[in-house]
């Protein structure tokens, strides 16, 4: 049960985040890119397919990268114990 929550919870946030950074591309408020990075991380926690997509996109140029593997560490920490 609390494994289906956690589940439910993570891809919910992670949509959430997408949507807020397709936002963010057309809005000149709001920095898409990194609510994009961190909806495909959250939705990566509980698809091995988004991670590895994720991971072969970001690894192609070094700041996305660098923010990549920043901002999933910090989610790491907040979303896992």
């Amino acid at each position: 049960m609390k494994r289906t929550l956690t589940k439910i919870t993570h891809i919910t946030i992670g949509v959430i985040l997408l949507i807020i950074g397709i936002l963010g591309l057309v809005l000149p408020i709001l920095n898409g890119l990194v609510f994009l990075i961190l909806g495909f991380i959250l939705i990566s926690f509980e698809s091995t397919y988004v991670e590895k997509k994720l991971t072969n996109l970001t690894g192609r140029h070094k700041i996305t990268h660098t923010l990549h593997v920043t901002l999933e560490k910090f989610l790491r920490s907040i979303f896992r114990q």
